[in-house]
């Protein structure tokens, strides 16, 4: 038996989303800001963040880890990757996704 409602779940799809504040990625041992590009709900009801990975640098990189941050400037999330850009001009549009849902434990 669900404990939460369907607005209970809304109200942390709705938080999530005002909370984000700002993004960054790390390539070597430094760490580039990147500023939330777009938020939307996804059709299944997941909430999207995205914000552009486009490091000013030549040559190929690899970027390692994506982080969020909240308005506190704290650290939200986070996700090792392995993401090659191959020159100035490429980069990628990158998206955090959240899904909200009670989970049942039976006992």
């Amino acid at each position: 038996m669900a404990i939460l409602t369907a607005a209970a779940i809304e109200g942390y799809k709705n938080d999530t989303n005002l909370k984000i504040a700002r993004a960054r990625y790390r390539i070597g041992g430094t760490y580039y800001n990147a500023t939330i590009h777009r938020r939307e709900r996804l059709n299944d009801g997941r909430v999207a963040v995205y914000f552009p990975i486009t490091p000013a640098v030549s040559g190929n990189v690899t970027v390692s880890e994506v982080q969020l941050f909240d308005t506190n400037n704290d650290l939200w999330a986070t996700k090792t990757e392995n993401l090659v850009i191959h020159s100035v001009q490429e980069g990628y549009l990158y998206r955090f996704t959240f899904d909200f849902k009670e989970k049942e434990v039976n006992k």
